[in-house]
């Protein structure tokens, strides 16, 4: 079966058709914006990775008057890693306890109020609410700064973690090229 044409469509000037077009775009336009999912701005330079660092430390205080600061266990070390898109990530130390009987999902409601004067002070927006996996299992509190760092705190089962990460401008794109942390 074939696709007819109206002749009012075939009609259209070519000024009405570039309006048309150009309206279509204007709509389309913000929504394009919403889904970006890149940094509003340029990465941070590597020496700003230890100001993330502090960030973080103040995060997961702020999660410890939640969950309690008892049993905590942290990564050693941070990480860089290459994207495919040609960025540097950056990992800092993830920081993870275990509460038992899924209290970490009954204390996580009550995560982005706790986070938000922090997140405030540190550049990141507002908290999100509690996310849930669309098939259960993770639920999640997360928050972003306009350089595309992100933190998120999980409870999965027993174990409620905080991670940070982000795009730095880091050569070469390697942990032995950020500068020390706190």
């Amino acid at each position: 079966m074939t696709e007819r044409t109206s002749g009012r469509e075939r009609g259209l000037r070519p000024a009405r058709r570039l309006a048309a077009a150009a309206l279509t775009l204007g709509a389309l336009a913000p929504l394009a914006a919403c889904g970006s999912s890149g940094p509003q701005e340029a990465p941070p330079a590597a020496g700003d990775v230890p100001a993330y660092e502090v960030a973080r430390q103040d995060v997961l205080a702020a999660v410890q008057q939640v969950v309690g600061a008892d049993g905590w266990a942290q990564d050693d070390d941070a990480s860089a890693t290459a994207q495919d898109d040609g960025r540097c990530v950056v990992f800092l130390p993830d920081a993870s306890t275990t509460r038992a009987g899924g209290e970490g999902y009954d204390l996580l409601a009550d995560v982005p109020d706790a986070l938000a004067p922090v997140l405030d002070e540190h550049g990141f927006g507002k908290p999100s609410g509690v996310e849930e996996a669309e098939h259960g299992g993770t639920a999640s509190v997360t928050a972003v700064d306009a350089a595309g760092w992100e933190v998120r705190v999980t409870a999965d089962g027993d174990v409620v973690r905080l991670d940070m990460s982000g795009p730095v401008d880091l050569d070469p794109c390697a942990a032995s090229a950020l500068p020390e942390l706190a």
